[in-house]
This record gives C-alpha cells, sequence and structure tokens, in this order.
C-alpha cells in the first residue's frame, strides 16, 4: 500500500519538541539491539565549530561495554515531500530501514501502521568515513548535549535522563563548554537545576566506567 508518510526513530537532539516542525507528532519508543556513541564526525562546513555528534551502533558492541541493549526514543511521521529536508538535516548520515520488529512501540502506533501498510521505520546512522570517536579538535558540544538531555528530560522524565546516559558509549571523550556561547545550531534555553542535573548524570555515568574497568 501506497502512503504519502515515513517514519523514522529519533535518539537524539530529535527527541526534543523545540527542534522538530511544529506539526510533527512523535510517539515514544524503543530501538532494541543498539546503543548510542559518540562517534559521529559533523562534516558540515557551515558549522563555526568542528565537533561531533551522535550515532548508534548495533548492541555486539554494547555487549562488550556492558551498557543496556536497547535505547529509548520517538518515532515521528514526517510527510514523504519533506524526506529530503531531514536528509539534509542529518547529512553524514546513511538512512537505514529496519522492520517495525526491532522496535517496541505503543499499540496505537502499530495500528496505524499496519493500517498504512507500513513494514519499516527509518534510523539514521553515521556513514563509515565519519565514524570518529570525539576528540579535543572535534569535541562533543555541551550545547548538544543540553539540547539531547532537555528533550529525554521532558519526554521520559529523570528516569530517562539516566538511562540516556546508560545506553551511550563515548563520555570519557573531549567535551567543549560552549553553554555561554552555544556553537550548536539547534540549541534549546535550559535552567541551572537542569544543567546541573545533565552534569551529575554524565559525571555518574563517568564514575561507574571508571569502576567497570577498575573492577
Amino acid at each position: 500500500m501506497k502512503t504519502d508518510w515515513i517514519y523514522y526513530f529519533g535518539y537524539g537532539s530529535l527527541v526534543n519538541r523545540e527542534t522538530r516542525p511544529a506539526d510533527e507528532v512523535a510517539h515514544s519508543a524503543r530501538l532494541q539491539g543498539w546503543q548510542r556513541v559518540w562517534d559521529h564526525r559533523v562534516t558540515d562546513p557551515n558549522r563555526d565549530k568542528r565537533c561531533t555528534s551522535l550515532s548508534i551502533e548495533p548492541c555486539a558492541v554494547a555487549a562488550e561495554q556492558a551498557l543496556p541493549v536497547g535505547i529509548e526514543g520517538v518515532v515521528v511521521r514526517l510527510p514523504v515531500e519533506h524526506l529530503p529536508q531531514l536528509d539534509a538535516r542529518e547529512s553524514g548520515y546513511d538512512r537505514l530501514s529496519l522492520p517495525l520488529s526491532d522496535f517496541e512501540l505503543p499499540p496505537a502506533l502499530l495500528q496505524q501502521l499496519d493500517t498504512q501498510g507500513v513494514d519499516n521505520i527509518m534510523v539514521y546512522r553515521s556513514q563509515a568515513d565519519n565514524r570518529h570517536m570525539a576528540d579535543q579538535d572535534h569535541p562533543v558540544l555541551q550545547s548538544y548535549v543540553d539540547c539531547v538531555m532537555a528533550g529525554y528530560l521532558q519526554r521520559f522524565g529523570e528516569s530517562g535522563v539516566q538511562a540516556m546516559a546508560a545506553s551511550t558509549r563515548g563520555w570519557e571523550c573531549s567535551v567543549f563548554d560552549d553553554r555561554a556561547e552555544p556553537f550548536y545550531p539547534r540549541w534549546v534555553e535550559v535552567g541551572e537545576a537542569s544543567k546541573q542535573y545533565f552534569d551529575e548524570c554524565v559525571r555518574a555515568q563517568l564514575e561507574m566506567s571508571r569502576q567497570s574497568l577498575v573492577g
């Protein structure tokens, strides 16, 4: 059945409502067998600072790192004609098409997908040539971390932020504090209490990683 809609899974800044068009509808969902990783080298020549963003990787690596096997995020419905704009936003990523069986989806969304004859959901993964862990020359932007965590806090609560941190590899990589003058183009306003909480979540994850290495 031909449909005028496509569905994609967001697992980073796309979870944040403020970064998407106002008319987009999103459903909470879980992608099984994958984890996030700080290894997407941003290649956009229009960016003011070289940096590294989130991507995903199969859980074979997650098993080695003893991380949760699966990630929370949102499934968003998008008109087919808007796909080129989404691809442009996700420049440097490959658009994958995963079967519905790879996801935990709410019943209402499953019924909608079945009615429309949709049997896959798109997700973006960094292209192989762009997969490099963050370093001092290509750090993770704090404004990007704040945007992602603010989205998870809004949709999933504090436990969602903690789960997001726990299911992401690479927190030990270099982070550039640009909160005073954000470089991330879709940065959002974040209150001081939330900033402190986000920092605590990252520190807790780093401490857990340190202890696992010592153990």
